[in-house]
């Protein structure tokens, strides 16, 4: 299935019911991940983001929702805003801390826990960063 189709609008009139998830939503992040698998790398770093974090009414997804869906598909999970810059940065930082430590990881090492890692910064600076 080509990336377009994982992008593509929803038939579904916004805003929706953020009682559940949309049934497509899980489908869109299973062919997402699908993909991933079958054309990156064995070793590619993967993190569910939920974006609008700034907004509640343009939500398609709630953040309770978007944590049990990273869990379900076994990725870490994080609240971003594309408009504010809301925790983009740590995003991106997560994602390189994650990458450095696979390149620079010694043999006895720990794993490096990218949702720890995201947590722990959430925490120390409140609820979000910009």
């Amino acid at each position: 299935m080509p990336i377009s189709a994982v992008l593509s609008p929803s038939p579904y009139p916004l805003p929706l019911p953020i009682h559940s998830p949309p049934p497509w939503i899980p489908l869109c992040v299973q062919a997402w991940l699908t993909e991933i698998h079958e054309y990156a790398q064995q070793d590619v770093v993967l993190m569910l983001l939920g974006n609008k974090a700034d907004s509640t009414h343009d939500r398609a997804v709630k953040r309770e929702e978007g944590e049990k869906l990273a869990k379900e598909f076994g990725v870490p999970y994080m609240e971003t805003s594309a408009r504010t810059g809301l925790n983009v940065e740590l995003a991106f930082t997560a994602v390189a801390k994650e990458l450095k430590h696979r390149i620079m990881k010694e043999p006895d090492q720990p794993k490096f826990q990218l949702q720890e890692y995201v947590d722990q910064e959430m925490r120390t600076v409140g609820c979000c960063r910009s």
